[in-house]
């Protein structure tokens, strides 16, 4: 992005908003979805203006970081970026800090060079954007608005800007964007989808990439690639390794299903309608405890066995059963 502090000269901001940050932020303690956005998208995450009128990168790279894990802040982000004085040059800069911050390659880069985008780039990002926001990744966009094509709040000249996509509405197609720029204290707001993919050319954004493999580690990244890696029934990663909180198991989230893993039982897989059960009689803290099996076929449905029971799915009434 090239940019320049004065308004005269299209800046990344034009003014300097106060610090939002809360202390002691931490995303693991937040929930993962707005649970009053039903039926919209909107993920959990640390607003912050942006210190400088030069580091609208940085800060929209720290708020996207934010939904995954306490971030480094908007100072070691702008060394991490190389941004000066004249901005941050590229989306790519991006895209490589959020994959070192989050220590896998969770995002890549998307570039719109065709101003206004294609249909196929609309129906790309769109496909993007919705991905993302339901696996728990926010993007980071990288923007060109002049005046006739304005964000809310943006002052009467073109802006070179990025900002993090936090959400969207799947009735009405809109966006939701949390702004760093703070224009006349528009930090959070809706915008149409249209509005989006057309001011985004000829710049890009930060798309999730297809599969994060080295996401999976260990002995759940074993059992993982015996089923079958990212073309398995589990899918891509959306989680990195995370412990339980009994102290006792590790596990990670697909978007298809679970891994799940304790030093007595091994790794093993969950998924479908038998994991929804799972989770409605409480994971592994529930009467069944962790997983012993990955899901097999059983008569004419599917089965896991769990230490202190079973869970079977019927073709028949697609419906599942629990036993002791």
């Amino acid at each position: 992005m090239k940019a320049a502090l004065l308004l005269s000269l299209a800046a990344c901001t034009t003014e300097v908003g106060g610090d939002h940050v809360p202390p002691n932020w931490d995303p693991a303690a937040q929930p993962s979805v707005d649970a009053h956005a039903d039926p919209w998208r909107v993920l959990d995450v640390r607003y912050e203006a942006q210190t400088t009128g030069y580091w609208c990168g940085p800060t929209a790279t720290d708020i996207a970081l934010s939904a995954r894990i306490p971030p480094p802040g908007q100072a070691a982000l702008a060394q991490q970026l190389g941004t000066t004085v004249n901005g941050t040059d590229t989306i790519d800069y991006v895209t490589t800090a959020l994959d070192n911050n989050l220590h896998a390659r969770w995002y890549t880069t998307r570039l719109l060079p065709d101003d206004p985008p294609t249909q196929a780039q609309r129906d790309l990002l769109w496909s993007d954007l919705t991905r993302a926001i339901d696996d728990g990744f926010p993007l980071v966009a990288n923007i060109v608005a002049p005046p006739s094509n304005h964000p809310p709040g943006y002052p009467n000249t073109t802006i070179y800007h990025y900002f993090t996509v936090i959400g969207y509405n799947p009735q009405n197609r809109q966006a939701y964007i949390a702004d760093p720029a703070d224009f006349g204290g528009h930090q959070e707001y809706w915008l149409s989808f249209d509005q989006l993919a057309t001011l985004i050319p000829p710049k890009g954004y930060t798309a999730l990439a297809d599969c994060a493999r080295d996401a999976v580690v260990g002995a759940i990244a074993d059992k993982y690639d015996a089923l079958g890696g990212c073309g398995s029934v589990l899918g891509a990663p959306i989680t990195e390794e995370r412990g339980t909180p009994d102290g006792v198991g590790r596990y990670t989230v697909f978007e298809k299903g679970s891994i799940y893993w304790t030093p007595s039982r091994g790794a093993h897989e969950v998924h479908g309608r038998i994991r929804d059960a799972w989770a409605g009689a409480g994971w592994e803290a529930g009467p069944l405890g962790y997983p012993v099996s990955d899901e097999y076929a059983d008569g004419d449905g599917r089965r896991n066995d769990f230490e202190h029971g079973a869970i079977r799915w019927s073709a028949a009434t697609d419906t599942t059963t629990i036993s002791p």
